[in-house]
């Protein structure tokens, strides 16, 4: 007798473009802000190609879903009145619709949209569909609070994966479509402003069957108390998360990139290339067309040093960018840094101070907001891709970085410490050639800049020395975060919320 399958339904406030086997809609779907988009958008792909029935349910930011498919108001509305959205359920509201992202506008107010009409509508109709099954994956604070309190009282599984440790605190009149009085035993309540409101991390994390975070490290980090002098982690997340640990149910899966990211793939390349081509001649055709369009010095030689963070403060690091990056270049003049990166929220302070910055270089440093053709071709030409993070609970640009054939630097901390291994050679003495980037340990400048100055004395070496080693890392980038083996540790996790049984 054939097993009934058991539907996997991932609620997410953002994703990267959508494989078709999502249905016909979407490939019109894509309001990526972040690492997490990549992952839904991984996971639906690798779900889907495995025969398991997966849905999502996401924010309908409208106007950027048209803006990316190249679509006018009109051939828009065509489609949402004509094609079966199938897995894709997206929630209406005026309130974001013509945002640019999930966490534009009020985030507290967008997550209730999202959270609500998951509880009163999405839940329901794929269990419907279901004879009652389904396994819901919930993504971070947005997707969390009434959620998982919901899942939890129907008895439906739930795992909850921490993408970051950021929480929103959404005021109880936000969320008059749910039955808060039937569900309050199971929220984690806080106030701000002088409202009463819901926790939403804490709430999901309380309540989910298995929680995920994305990189060993910062789990062990959160544990064990790690960044209490700073206001980082929320006193209310800390607690959940480790009740959840000391039970046993905190689990770690890395982030693995989509093969569609490869820059073999990747159409924003003036030069496509991978680890088996002449890599260090098509980096230095993407370097010479990056140095053009951002306003950079043409060299062919120069050591390009990547940043494409976001410049915040509070985790990034930007501040410690800008009190190196002009000393830096005038004392390595064979040395270029470009940031492609916007600001947080509605701050340009940084913009600024780059802009400034890269205008009083003389074409050793660039400035631009980001862009994700710009921000591709970065990544192949670029030496380094570096950042100088606080904290970091997977982090992706270092992924990024090998993967294009750079290496990466940045701080020993969260995923970094996971993924970022020394890079010794055994022309120096080791015993093999290993490693893919630079580690520093203290967050300051002089960190930053120990860091940096020890890959540029890497990347001086003869191209006898460099190719091999950037190919290798390129290789086993691909090895080590595979998306097939990411998409099979979640479905282990399904098959385990599924008492066991296979999803299919």
């Amino acid at each position: 007798m054939k097993t009934e399958k058991t539907p996997v339904l991932l609620i997410a406030p953002e994703t990267g473009r959508l494989s078709g086997n999502m249905g016909s809609l979407a490939r019109y779907i894509s309001g990526k802000s972040g690492g997490m988009g990549d992952v839904v958008t991984a996971l639906s792909e690798g779900l889907t190609e495995r025969g398991i029935d997966c849905h999502l349910a996401t924010l309908n930011l409208k106007k950027r879903f048209q803006r990316e498919s190249h679509m006018n108001e009109d051939e828009w509305r065509a489609i949402r009145y004509k094609v079966d959205p199938d897995r894709v359920h997206l929630v209406c509201s005026a309130i974001f619709e013509d945002l640019p992202s999930a966490y534009s506008g009020s985030p507290e107010l967008n997550a209730s949209e999202l959270q609500c009409e998951a509880v009163s509508q999405i839940i329901k109709a794929v269990r419907a569909k279901n004879n009652g099954r389904i396994i819901i994956h919930s993504h971070d604070w947005m997707a969390g609070g009434v959620i998982t309190a919901y899942a939890k009282s129907r008895d439906c599984p739930v795992l909850h994966t921490v993408h970051n440790v950021f929480t929103g605190c959404i005021p109880l009149d936000m969320m008059y479509r749910v039955n808060i009085k039937q569900l309050s035993r199971l929220l984690y309540f806080s106030e701000k402003g002088g409202k009463f409101c819901i926790d939403c991390q804490a709430t999901a994390i309380k309540n989910a069957t298995l929680i995920n975070f994305v990189g060993k490290r910062f789990l062990d980090e959160i544990v064990n108390d790690y960044f209490s002098d700073r206001h980082i982690i929320p006193p209310s997340v800390r607690q959940e998360v480790k009740e959840k640990y000391y039970q046993g149910s905190a689990l770690t899966i890395i982030n693995a990139p989509s093969p569609a990211m490869y820059p073999e793939k990747c159409d924003y390349l003036i030069r496509k290339y991978g680890p088996d081509d002449d890599v260090i001649f098509a980096k230095m055709e993407n370097l010479i067309e990056f140095q053009k369009r951002t306003g950079h010095t043409v060299d062919p030689h120069a050591i390009l040093l990547f940043w494409p963070s976001r410049l915040d403060t509070s985790q990034k690091g930007v501040e410690l960018l800008e009190d190196i990056a002009s000393k830096f270049v005038i004392k390595h003049g064979d040395v270029q840094i470009a940031i492609v990166a916007d600001g947080v929220g509605n701050d340009r302070t940084h913009e600024e101070n780059l802009g400034r910055i890269a205008c009083a270089s003389g074409g050793k440093i660039t400035y631009h907001p980001f862009n994700e053709k710009l921000s591709a071709l970065g990544y192949a030409a670029a030496s380094d891709v570096f950042g100088a993070s606080l904290y970091e609970p997977c982090g992706q640009i270092d992924q990024m970085g090998n993967l294009f054939g750079a290496t990466a630097t940045n701080r020993d901390t969260g995923g970094y410490h996971d993924k970022i291994r020394e890079l010794r050679l055994k022309i120096d003495g080791n015993p093999q050639d290993e490693g893919n980037g630079f580690l520093f340990r203290d967050y300051d400048s002089g960190g930053l800049w120990y860091g940096l100055e020890r890959s540029v004395n890497f990347h001086r070496r003869p191209i006898e020395i460099r190719g091999p080693q950037i190919k290798r890392i390129m290789r086993e980038t691909r090895e080590k975060h595979d998306l097939k083996k990411m998409v099979s540790e979640y479905i282990a996790v399904y098959e385990r919320l599924n008492g066991g049984k296979p999803l299919v």
